[in-house]
């Protein structure tokens, strides 16, 4: 049986002389390799439909024993034409399929990180934004979306709204924030925790909420920024087991 199913092409290489493996991502499966027999010199099943960063309706199904994917024909959607040509902006989109390919997106987060990565290739399309903090708006909100949600306006352990004093610490295995009062009381948070200022606290809590399409006219003050990518780094290294380095993820 073969089914349609709108997808974004992650990654592609070849096999044999005219055979295309291609790894998709799609709201229903996830994250998979599919092959394209023939995908290098169609003229007419794949047109504009295997390169990196397309989103592409395919005709799904499998070969005869069903031991693999096999895409029969596409139909291209969008390939994000000022994306590609836009150096900057290309780094920004493979930054933020790296992270998508790293998580490993099983089918029951497959539709919130579809809609995710979609939608932050066309803001990148559609915005003149070229930001290096675009991969890091990204990677909190995956996690948010994959079921990490803090209440980052409310002490974790009093349960009070936070001011705008100092004094503050987020601990990241459990997700919450401490307010100055409660650490005096001596209830000092487990393990890992940072301290973090009201304004990254308002930041985190803003991207929690956000699309990606709000993130082209975000703006941070540097100590905030430099707060909020520290800790977006803990808890995506922490929650999800990754860390970038070198260029790529890496498991912790």
């Amino acid at each position: 049986m073969s089914a349609t199913e709108k997808a974004l092409v992650l990654k592609t290489g070849r096999f044999r002389e005219a055979d295309v493996w291609v790894r998709l991502l799609t709201p229903s499966r996830g994250v998979f390799n599919g092959f394209a027999f023939g995908g290098s010199r169609s003229r007419r099943r794949f047109v504009g439909c295997l390169d990196p960063l397309s989103h592409v309706l395919f005709t799904i199904g499998t070969n005869k024993t069903g031991t693999y994917t096999v895409l029969e024909e596409g139909s291209l959607l969008h390939n994000f034409p000022e994306v590609r040509k836009d150096p900057a902006k290309t780094g920004l989109a493979v930054n933020c399929v790296k992270f998508v390919e790293a998580v490993e997106i099983d089918p029951e987060d497959a539709k919130p990180a579809y809609e995710l990565l979609l939608e932050t290739l066309h803001m990148l399309e559609e915005s003149g934004v070229r930001s290096d903090f675009t991969p890091w708006l990204f990677r909190a909100k995956l996690a948010f979306e994959m079921g990490f949600t803090p209440d980052f306006l409310a002490c974790g352990v009093c349960g009070r709204p936070l001011s705008c004093e100092c004094g503050h610490r987020f601990g990241v295995e459990r997700g919450q924030v401490a307010c100055r009062t409660c650490l005096s009381d001596g209830k000092p948070l487990e393990g890992l925790a940072r301290p973090i200022s009201a304004g990254a606290l308002r930041a985190l809590d803003w991207i929690q909420h956000s699309r990606p399409s709000d993130w082209a006219t975000v703006s941070m003050d540097a100590e905030v920024r430099r707060q909020v990518s520290q800790l977006i780094e803990l808890f995506v290294a922490y929650h999800l087991g990754l860390s970038w380095e070198g260029g790529m993820y890496k498991k912790v």
